[in-house]
């Protein structure tokens, strides 16, 4: 296995990993909670679209897989705890590291997409954990939220 793509294995799995602690122990109206009802996505929706969005990037462009994804009910999507995201994680990350595995140092910047809408394989890569990213903020923000609002009237 290529050195650059080991660490991006290993990038992705770390990712995936703190998201689920990011949800631990939250019950089911935390995980479906929005801060904002028409403006933010719940927990529960983030950790189902950012494992939508690794098996789309991963599995479909860069493997060549198909790959059925209806992305708006990603943010539609609701739990009841964190055991189905957990086996959904695994099965994703099962199908991504196998990909990933196989790829070759001339693989890595290939083409890949549709035209216009092609990118390096290596972009792919580094787009997925920086997606993740950008969503494990916006859930360690929502579970901030969660755990400290408060039901009580605002004073001015």
């Amino acid at each position: 296995m290529l050195a650059e793509v080991a660490l991006y294995i290993r990038l992705l799995r770390e990712r995936r990993a703190v998201i689920l602690e990011t949800l631990a122990g939250l019950s089911a109206d935390a995980l479906n909670w929005c801060p904002l009802p028409d403006a933010t996505n719940s927990l529960y929706a983030l950790a189902v679209h950012a494992l939508g969005a690794e098996r789309h990037w991963i599995h479909a462009v860069v493997g060549g897989r198909a790959v059925e994804r209806d992305r708006a009910a990603e943010f539609r999507a609701r739990g009841d705890d964190v055991a189905a995201l957990r086996a959904q994680s695994a099965a994703v990350a099962r199908t991504s590291e196998e990909i990933l595995g196989q790829l070759t140092e001339a693989e890595m910047d290939a083409p890949r997409g549709a035209a216009p809408n092609t990118h390096p394989v290596r972009w792919c890569i580094l787009h997925i954990i920086e997606h993740d990213n950008e969503h494990l903020g916006q859930m360690r923000l929502t579970r901030q939220l969660w755990e400290n609002r408060s039901t009580r009237p605002h004073e001015i």
